[in-house]
């Protein structure tokens, strides 16, 4: 008899081992709940300053483009003349700023006065700026036929 009451023991054991392990308990599905909204709000996060990093970057990309081109025309499709310009391509507005560049000794050396026709060095430069504060600058010398305006 003690043999079989020792026998009913494990069994009994046994069975409520088994019950005990058939599933998960509330707190553990919680806990598991919590870990996975803490991951994916990480993720998310992360996902989002990526997101903005990038349109950054397409903007200062969009400017510098908008500036290389507007230096490139600057003297070729009107004369340089000194002052300042603007103008709107899209959402970005640039201005152009001519001003007119003395070398000095080089000048007050001459005696006779200069002709006309020879080039003048213009100083350019070319600011463009995005909603948001973004801007770009890009400057060049450039040489204009006559003289200075």
């Amino acid at each position: 008899m003690i043999a079989a009451r020792i026998g009913l023991r494990r069994s009994m054991t046994a069975s409520a081992v088994l019950r005990r392990q058939r599933g998960f308990t509330l707190i553990e599905v919680m806990v598991a709940f919590a870990v996975l909204a803490i991951g994916l709000g990480a993720l998310t996060a992360g996902i989002t300053a990526a997101l903005r990093s990038d349109a950054k970057v397409q903007t200062r990309h969009v400017l510098d483009r908008i500036a290389e081109s507007r230096l490139e025309a600057a003297g070729r499709a009107t004369s340089l003349k000194s002052g300042r310009r603007e103008g709107r391509i899209g959402r970005y507005q640039w201005q152009e700023i001519v001003t007119p560049v003395d070398l000095g000794k080089s000048r007050q050396q001459d005696a006779a006065p200069r002709p006309t026709s020879q080039p003048i060095p213009m100083w350019v430069e070319i600011v463009v700026q995005a909603e948001g504060g973004f801007e770009t600058r890009l400057a060049a010398l450039k040489l204009a036929k006559g003289a200075a305006q």
